[in-house]
């Protein structure tokens, strides 16, 4: 048992695997249940000395209560399939020299525990991030909880947290007007908050949302952009990089945010998780339970697409 014993280090490697990509493409923020995000912004209070004294409120607070959605991986491997698996040319590669009985006393390695599990953290980065469309009576990564997509549009309603002002009354992308409809999402947040500026910013997109612009970049400056040309960047915003992101495949949607607005929230380190193994008469039972979310820090600092 070796696996699973001595703080189940295989298994937490593997999740930690699995969850590499969360970190590195969101900010990770450990929370209790309805937990308040805060954003604070200070107004400028400054005017000419004078005798008189008049209060201003140069402080602004808003807040976003942090909801988690719990998930279970449940897996189990029958003797039946850890004998069909040992008897298999990768069973001689994984388990040289073992017996199939030892092989039933640790199945995880020959069942490749550390490849099943981290695949299953990449299902909840790819699926659910920004697609994700919280289905209790579902099942797959896509119906732990809502995405991006969703809390956007969800929080664009009169009175939410995305104002009307955030959002480019664009059309349908095609290859003749990508250029013109990423730069109209640019255009607005450049006239709506011109600090966001002086910040580096994601221009979070599919990747077919991206070779649309590249395409029509190609059209309307054919003597110096080439068909290989793969922009960083936009062209008139050196500070809004692109991110083609797997997790908008199949959707016309363009974010600008900063990536530290981008939130993958838990309610403990994401590397330690409930994780129990049962070893049932003719099979052993794993489950892995996290409570997990994804959510936006602040309205303020998002501006899209109405697609």
């Amino acid at each position: 048992m070796r696996t699973t014993q001595g703080g189940g280090a295989v298994i937490q490697e593997s999740i930690m695997y699995g969850a590499e990509t969360l970190g590195r493409d969101f900010t990770v923020v450990q929370s209790r249940d309805k937990t308040a995000l805060l954003s604070l912004s200070v107004k400028d209070g400054w005017k000419p000395a004078s005798d008189n004294f008049t209060g201003q409120n140069v402080l602004s607070a808003k807040s976003r209560i942090v909801s988690f959605r719990e998930g279970d991986i449940d897996i189990e491997f029958t003797l039946s399939d850890i004998k069909k698996a040992y008897q298999s040319y990768l069973g001689w590669l994984k388990t040289p020299g073992l017996s199939l009985n030892e092989v039933n006393q640790t199945p995880f390695e020959l069942f490749f525990l550390r490849y099943i599990v981290g695949k299953h953290f990449e299902f909840l980065r790819l699926k659910t991030a920004w697609r994700g469309v919280y289905n209790a009576a579902g099942s797959g990564a896509a119906s732990l909880t809502d995405g991006f997509l969703t809390k956007f549009i969800a929080e664009s309603q009169v009175g939410g947290d995305i104002a009307s002002s955030h959002i480019f009354d664009g059309s349908a992308l095609t290859d003749a007007n990508a250029y013109a409809q990423f730069n109209g999402v640019a255009e607005l947040l450049a006239s709506t908050d011109e600090n966001l500026l002086h910040q580096e910013l994601g221009v979070y997109c599919s990747r077919v949302a991206y070779d649309k612009y590249r395409r029509n970049r190609q059209t309307k400056f054919p003597n110096h952009v080439g068909p290989a040309d793969r922009p960083d960047t936009l062209d008139d915003y050196s500070n809004m990089k692109f991110v083609v992101d797997p997790g908008l495949n199949g959707s016309d949607a363009i974010t600008i945010t900063p990536p530290q607005n981008l939130l993958f929230v838990c309610n403990e380190d994401p590397t330690v998780f409930t994780i129990n193994v049962v070893k049932a008469i003719k099979s052993y039972q794993i489950t892995i339970r996290a409570s997990l979310d994804f959510d936006f820090a602040t309205g303020d600092w998002i501006f899209r697409n109405d697609l």
